[in-house]
């Protein structure tokens, strides 16, 4: 039997006039008689909604100072019994390139550690790279029933080398690339049309493989209510939930923004589906925010929300977003409605010294259903700030 991990402190929170835990953001305690939130591990502040995290990067994945690639974010890892060892399917930027070249060299690889919190280094049984060029947002879940493990990605590996010839890279770091965007003189793809990043879904009934690609998700949009499905609606980003009789919960992100003659505008992107099985027809729950998204996003004035790492803890369900420059946090009872703060909370950023944003969250959870860790991938982690970029992880305290 597998299970994604899964080993819880409490910490005070002042008086907040709290009723019930779901005024805790479901991450603590509510005393009614006090008005007092008493905050779970990982969490912290008057409505239990930042995150508390050791300062500490321990580096899972990627690049450091002697190694030779960058990734970006993946897991959560899972523990195999059998061997003691913890496993983390990972995005990892090919040929040793930067981050500046994410959407032509990602692929998903399979890595392992003696820790949770690695350091990871590629699979020596089975074959490493699960997914080629190009695949990214790499994120794992496990079907009990059927004893399947899962691999959810954009992009469906279809995109090898001949279809992107690229410059020289080196130590994970990609000449003249900087931050997200790739050198002026990268070559033009010479392969037409290609994947759009639409979530994609492969499957093994061994960690180490082999991997089989089920496709692209089925989605359906069909609505008795009548609302309309909006431009794009959700099918990027793939974060799934499946419980213990493999149903399924997915979230997925549509268009950030819309624009008009009027301007560019943050809409609610977060789009929620449910299936009766990991390789069922994925069915649109149309919500209350806007466009039958679900209610989070604060408008043009607020942080948006992509990334989403979707998971149960022990008050209920849970949602962690890339809000920039770090994350933010929704909660539900029932994972169907949600609310959501757009206080934004993370990891120690590390743009003050030239670096980039805390971006694809994934959670490792304790076996009291507490945060355990929090891995995100991290840019501009390299000596000069450029494209290096690194999956790291943070405990909770």
């Amino acid at each position: 039997m597998f299970a994604i991990i899964a080993a819880g402190a409490i910490t005070a929170a002042a008086a907040t006039g709290c009723t019930t835990d779901l005024d805790c953001e479901l991450n603590g305690a509510c005393d009614a008689t006090s008005g007092a939130c008493a905050c779970d591990k990982g969490w912290s502040g008057a409505s239990c909604g930042a995150l508390h995290l050791d300062p500490t990067a321990h580096v899972a994945y990627g690049y450091t100072n002697t190694s030779n690639v960058s990734s970006w974010g993946g897991g959560p890892p899972v523990y195999d019994p059998a061997t003691g060892k913890y496993h983390l399917f990972v995005s990892e930027i090919a040929a040793h390139c930067g981050m500046s070249t994410w959407s032509r060299m990602s692929q998903s690889v399979h890595t392992v550690a003696d820790a949770v919190e690695g350091p990871y280094s590629r699979a020596t049984t089975g074959d490493p790279l699960i997914i080629p060029t190009v695949s990214h947002n790499t994120i794992y879940a496990y079907s009990a029933p059927d004893k399947t493990h899962l691999v959810y990605t954009i992009f469906e590996g279809r995109s090898p080398r001949s279809c992107n010839p690229y410059l020289a890279c080196s130590a994970g770091v990609t000449p003249g690339g900087a931050g997200l965007h790739p050198p002026h003189d990268w070559p033009a793809a010479n392969c037409s049309g290609g994947p759009g990043a639409r979530g994609v879904l492969h499957y093994a009934t061994s960690l180490d493989g082999p991997w089989t690609s089920a496709g692209p998700i089925a989605y359906s949009y069909s609505n008795p209510g009548g609302v309309p499905r909006p431009p794009n609606c959700g099918t990027s980003n793939p974060a799934p939930y499946v419980f213990p009789n493999g149903t399924v919960l997915l979230l997925g992100r549509g268009k950030d923004t819309i624009s008009n003659s009027s301007g560019s505008f943050k809409q609610h992107n977060i789009f929620l589906y449910r299936a009766a099985s990991w390789n069922a027809t994925y069915e649109w729950v149309p919500s209350d925010g806007v466009g039958g998204a679900i209610n989070v996003g604060a408008g043009n004035d607020g942080p948006s929300t992509e990334d989403p790492v979707l998971y149960r803890g022990r008050r209920g369900f849970h949602i962690i977003f890339h809000s920039h420059p770090d994350m933010t946090h929704a909660w539900s009872a029932d994972g169907l409605t949600w609310d959501w703060s757009p206080a934004v909370s993370g990891p120690p950023n590390h743009m003050a010294v030239g670096g980039g944003d805390n971006e694809r969250p994934r959670v490792v959870l304790d076996a009291n259903g507490d945060l355990d860790w929090v891995f995100c991938g991290q840019l501009g982690v390299d000596a000069a700030h450029t494209d290096g970029a690194r999956t790291a992880a943070f405990k909770a305290l």
